[in-house]
């Protein structure tokens, strides 16, 4: 894929209203076809605790909601990890991050829907390093899944606070992130085979520092996205997908100086994708897509005011392909195969850059021991190409790009009909330009849980 951009002055800037982001393709291919994956770079493919990139396969309408279940659930948990580099840094420093967290859910049934609210309250204290401070970590959404005549969906909105142990930081738990959202989703039945989709969705979020030091908001954004598709297909021919997003970010702590005055910064991006995915009897499951992605920068104008301070930023876009592939395989019913790659560009709110061209797979093997017990297995690869990078109190280097790899081996089971548990160890590894942010940590993590409720 090749980025193409101007320096100077654009007298004709764009300055459409600014919808914000979603990388909606994987959305638009989950709500055609049921047995489609959702696709993120940014993700881990088993729960093992050494990091929060968000989950592999997530199918609903606002990140972070699990969707209507009848009844009530509570559950108590407690995570502890010990890391030989706690912090993710060139020079290691070891020590304990520990988690302890009470979480709820309430689902009440209506028609063939129902109504639902999550939370959870918990905390995350670190030991061996004074650089990072003890943090709430707070979460609190709700929502409808509906299913009216031939149409289904969700519209939920959620609200979390805490610290980021994202992969892409540069420091982990080096500042808190706060995140309002809310969404809609809806897909409705033409027919036996044709169908229709679409989604919205506003999400808008907010860094600051952690520890005491200069704070910044050159990593606040405000987004607005929006998809729409078409889906034909059977259970024997498959499901073949058309579909399309825009998707347009804000950055007010971020400001342009252009020839009549000030404006925020913005990202618009345009996608079309074509997928298709399969069933293949109860062993074999697949969804594979190409896009034509279309990523700019709302103006071409180089002069960047961020803290306060002038800088000169690159300000390419990008013009070309990108992709996305699922494969689940059921050797038997006790061994599992799932397999995930894909190539995309996406605003990320964590890394000092405008957008990141991602280029990653990952694999996972799932082994079932009896009726209680799963020893699984992984490894995520991921690389990074950062975008019109700049310097802030948050991100001290201009970034370029990154390989990621991660290796992990996990352990859990039940003991009990309410108790569960898991051992891991994970070892994670990033190659950077500047090879000042390059690191490589091994750590070891514990957790258990206690449910109430529906299990």
């Amino acid at each position: 894929m090749n980025g193409a951009g101007l320096n100077g002055t654009d007298d004709e800037m764009r300055q459409r209203p600014l919808w914000p982001v979603l990388a909606s393709l994987a959305l638009i291919a989950s709500l055609a076809a049921p047995a489609t994956a959702q696709i993120n770079p940014y993700a881990q493919t088993a729960s093992a605790g050494d990091n929060d990139d968000d989950p592999l396969r997530a199918p609903s309408a606002v990140p972070g909601l699990a969707g209507y279940n009848r009844g009530l659930a509570l559950t108590a948990s407690i995570a502890t990890r010990y890391e030989d580099n706690l912090l993710r840094q060139m020079v290691k420093d070891d020590g304990v991050r520990v988690r302890p967290q009470v979480s709820g859910s309430y689902g009440l049934g209506l028609g063939r829907g129902g109504l639902f609210v999550q939370g959870n309250y918990g905390r995350d204290m670190i030991y061996g390093s004074r650089r990072v401070a003890a943090s709430e970590r707070l979460m609190m959404g709700g929502g409808l899944d509906f299913s009216l005549s031939r149409c289904t969906g969700q519209v939920g909105g959620s609200w979390r606070r805490g610290l980021s142990f994202l992969t892409d930081v540069s420091q982990f738990g080096g500042f808190e992130v706060e995140t309002a959202t809310a969404g809609f989703a809806a897909q409705c039945r033409l027919g036996g085979a044709l169908s229709i989709n679409g989604s919205v969705l506003r999400s808008d979020s907010t860094v600051t520092q952690n520890a005491a030091g200069p704070n910044s908001s050159a990593f606040n954004q405000e987004r607005w996205s929006y998809s729409a598709g078409i889906g034909f297909g059977n259970p024997t021919l498959g499901q073949f997908n058309l579909g399309g997003s825009i998707s347009d970010s804000k950055m007010p702590g971020r400001q342009v100086l252009t020839p009549t005055g000030f404006m925020d910064d913005g990202l618009d991006q345009r996608s079309v994708r074509l997928g298709y995915s399969r069933r293949f009897g109860s062993k074999i499951n697949i969804s594979a897509g190409v896009s034509y992605l279309d990523t700019q920068p709302s103006t071409t104008v180089n002069v960047i005011f961020v803290d306060g301070v002038p800088q000169l930023v690159d300000r390419p876009g990008f013009k070309g392909a990108g992709y996305d592939a699922a494969i689940d395989i059921a050797f038997s019913p006790r061994l599992n195969l799932g397999f995930t790659a894909g190539r995309n560009s996406s605003a990320n709110g964590v890394v000092g850059a405008q957008f990141t061209i991602s280029t990653f797979w990952a694999a996972q093997i799932d082994y079932r021991l009896g009726s209680r017990y799963t020893l699984s297995t992984g490894i995520n690869l991921r690389d990074s190409q950062f975008r019109g990078a700049f310097v802030s109190n948050l991100d001290q280097v201009r970034r370029q790009s990154d390989d990621f790899t991660r290796i992990f081996s996990q352990f859990s089971g039940r003991l009990g009909r309410r108790l569960r548990f898991s051992v891991d160890v994970a070892h994670s590894r990033r190659k950077s330009n500047p090879a000042v942010l390059n690191f490589n940590s091994t750590g070891v993590g514990l957790s258990l849980g206690y449910q109430l409720g529906r299990s």
